[in-house]
């Protein structure tokens, strides 16, 4: 079946299947977090993200949660050539649903999280699957029941989850290029 999954907002891990949504605070969780790798590395479950480049690096480098069979609906619309390719004008095309902007810039590290940004959260995962289907229809619809824009679009959003994150290396003259930069902006 279909698992969707939107990451992150900060300090806030996303799951929504089609029955039930998962908030889950990693913080007290962290070196239990690895257990997601049952999910999210599974090749049997596409898991449906949107714009997911941030959320690789994020994964990888703070919980060692890699990810395997990608939807990004982000990649879709480029591929539909949508005219706005955030999550919420997909949520508003397609659902009907209009976000509230106050909780995107919202502190999503306080605890326990309000009940209105508890629904926020789970709106951002809850309607992927349906998301899913439909641009899939779209890509197979647009490309006259050829699969190749399905195919790029699932072969694009799996390039980025084939990007490693890579701890940088510290030696004395790593700072340098920070230097560097500062220097070349003070002009």
């Amino acid at each position: 079946g279909v698992q969707t999954c939107a990451l992150p907002i900060s300090c806030l891990v996303q799951i929504s299947t089609h029955t039930k949504d998962f908030l889950i605070d990693p913080l007290p969780l962290w070196a239990d977090l690895t257990l997601l790798n049952e999910i999210t590395a599974n090749p049997k479950i596409v898991k449906v993200m949107h714009g997911c480049d941030s959320d690789v690096e994020w994964l990888q480098r703070d919980f060692s949660v890699y990810l395997v069979n990608v939807f990004d609906t982000h990649q879709a619309g480029k591929l539909l050539s949508l005219p706005r390719l955030s999550l919420a004008w997909l949520l508003q095309n397609y659902c009907g649903l209009q976000g509230d902007k106050q909780f995107q810039l919202a502190d999503w590290r306080i605890r326990p999280l309000p009940e209105a940004m508890v629904h926020y959260a789970r709106q951002d995962t809850r309607h992927m699957g349906y998301l899913y289907k439909r641009l899939k229809s779209e890509l197979l619809e647009k490309g006259n029941g050829s699969p190749h824009l399905l195919q790029a679009a699932i072969h694009q959003s799996n390039d980025i989850t084939k990007k490693r994150f890579h701890k940088p290396t510290v030696t004395p003259d790593s700072h340098l290029h920070l230097v560097r930069k500062a220097r070349a902006h003070s002009c």
